[in-house]
């Protein structure tokens, strides 16, 4: 057997950092370079990801050494023991006992006597799981530390409640904004004069009221600059945001928080059940009093149009206008109350938008089976679901994914060309064959040129990584879908963790009736295809064509998706 080109692999966690120097990256970089030199291994590389959890396998160095073994550089990878590798189980099996060993790779594991070179490593499997277990653990004692924090009235997110700052001397307690807060207060007064959501937005826009996210973005504490290139956006407010701050009991003076919680590996929040979520009263001063409060809320309540039923849309914040991107509004249908989405845009001005509207039924359907459809796909044919997403976002990016190799090497080819013009000039201006007037210009000249060449070069070389996540991303999507497999029933937190948005267009008339397409875009997955259905609603109701608000007939049965 000729030389093994061997690559070590050492990796360091914050929750592995309390464990001292037994863990540290430097005595697994000494271990396993002994260990090696000791068994006549050629040590090609040693990859490194310090600070990086084993449940998350998109660390940098990690990736580079797959790039590595795609390439053939490497023959042997060796860990101080299988937690370096990772602690998910179903991950770190995927890579001993089948991702290696496709490859021809050997994988050794000192601590844990794990050889993929021999046959007996039944004891990897229960280490992978323990180290699982290890993890679990950390995730539930960080969990129990941060309830203890809540429950001591100390605030922990990132950012404060509008109307409120972080004392400068104590992050974790609230002071009143001098700036902001008489925004707070007069968004509660309004709403306690009888004014809904979208009044009292429609009203800060006329009197020029700045968003909640213009202050984040002017304070630097989040950057907004997309949203904000329109100086227009300072004062457009979103009812939802008004909604949010109405009926936050943050502004009463209490602390409600662990309001969500990470999924443990999947990474994602979900919320937490009321009843689990932890409420300290009186940890700031209050903005505005319990009367008001109750008052403003009550209105805003009396307002909603499904509280006679108790009926909640599980598409809240996701189904937007496919030709305007708003939302779309929900309304009633006929006599018997159908739940139909409309375009806000076309139902406040007829002129700005089309006639852009899907019953609940048929988009539920729809979305269902498109959900359906990917999760079976990923689930039974993983590297065709992951062909499928690469090949739909590249179709959506057109040809600049061909094109910016080609304009990078162009660019930077350019670049040396500058330089060493540079260079010359430099070497003209001493030995006097150019005037020193001619010299200020040209140098004035190429340094422009330059600075303008180094930003083509990392606009490209950006743009060339976004391609490079969006591999990595169609992985994950498939990943996060074939979990969703069997998937019967649609709720607000299985489509809000696979879901970003759903654009719903309008509808064209056929011989066979009114077809109608939506765009699911996936969390990861961006849009992988449309879905052209029936609107068998609107077949049911006998109205092809035009249909008003608040008119119309129908017999309410969930219909077939095409």
């Amino acid at each position: 057997m000729g030389i093994l080109k061997t690559a070590l692999y050492c990796r360091l966690s914050k929750d592995d950092m309390a464990q001292g120097d037994s863990e540290s990256i430097k005595t697994q970089k000494t271990m396993l370079t002994q260990y090696a030199k000791e068994h006549g291994f050629m040590v090609v590389e040693i990859y490194v990801d310090d600070g990086w959890s084993g449940l998350n396998f998109e660390r940098p160095d990690f990736n580079r050494m797959l790039d590595d073994i795609e390439a053939g550089k490497i023959d042997v990878v060796i860990t101080k023991d299988l937690s370096r590798l990772g602690r998910d189980h179903l991950k770190v099996g995927h890579f001993t006992e089948i991702y290696f060993p496709m490859k021809n790779v050997r994988y050794i594991a000192l601590n844990d006597g794990v050889d993929t070179a021999n046959r007996n490593n039944d004891i990897a499997a229960l280490k992978n799981v323990m180290n699982e277990f290890y993890s679990r653990d950390i995730s539930r004692k960080i969990r129990s530390s941060f309830r203890a924090r809540s429950k001591a009235g100390l605030y922990r997110c990132s950012y404060a409640p509008f109307g409120y700052r972080k004392a400068p001397d104590n992050h974790n307690k609230l002071v009143v904004d001098g700036e902001t807060a008489w925004v707070v207060k007069r968004i509660f007064e309004l709403a306690n004069k009888g004014f809904g959501v979208r009044k009292i937005a429609k009203a800060f826009r006329t009197e020029k009221v700045a968003c909640p996210s213009w202050w984040l973005h002017t304070r630097n504490e989040k950057d907004y600059s997309w949203r904000f290139e329109n100086p227009e956006n300072k004062y457009e407010w979103a009812p939802c945001v008004i909604r949010g701050i109405i009926g936050n009991p943050i502004y009463l003076g209490h602390s409600v928080m662990c309001k969500t919680e990470v999924i443990f590996k999947v990474g994602k929040y979900r919320n937490v059940p009321e009843s689990e979520q932890i409420r300290v009263d009186n940890t700031h001063e209050p903005l505005v009093s319990q009367e008001l409060f109750d008052g403003a809320n009550a209105k805003i309540q009396s307002r909603r149009r499904d509280t006679k039923n108790n009926f909640v849309s599980i598409f809240a914040g996701l189904i937007k206008c496919g030709t305007c991107g708003k939302s779309l509004g929900l309304r009633y249908w006929g006599k018997d109350k159908h739940h139909i989405y409309v375009c806000s845009t076309y139902a406040q001005n007829t002129k700005a938008c089309s006639d852009h509207r899907i019953f609940y039924e048929d988009l539920y359907n729809a979305v269902l089976a498109d959900i359906q459809y990917h999760a079976h796909l990923a689930f039974e044919d993983r590297e065709k679901a992951v062909a499928l997403a690469l090949k739909m976002n590249a179709k959506a990016d057109g040809n600049k994914g061909k094109n910016n190799e080609y304009r990078l090497k162009q660019a930077k080819k350019r670049y040396e060309e500058v330089t060493r013009l540079f260079d010359r000039l430099y070497e003209d201006s001493l030995s006097g064959r150019i005037s020193n007037e001619n010299f200020a210009r040209l140098i004035d000249k190429y340094q422009t040129e330059q600075e303008k060449l180094l930003e083509v070069i990392e606009g490209i070389e950006h743009a060339m990584q976004e391609v490079r996540d969006s591999q990595k991303n169609a992985v994950q999507w498939a990943d996060l879908m074939a979990e969703f497999v069997g998937i019967e029933e649609l709720t607000a937190e299985n489509l809000n963790l696979l879901v970003e948005r759903i654009e719903v267009f309008e509808r064209t008339e056929t011989e066979a009736g009114a077809e109608q397409v939506i765009k699911v875009c996936y969390r990861f997955g961006g849009y992988i295809q449309e879905r052209r259905f029936k609107a068998t609603m609107l077949i049911r109701h006998g109205r092809r064509r035009k249909y008003p608000l608040g008119k119309g007939t129908g017999d309410g049965k969930a219909p077939s998706v095409s």
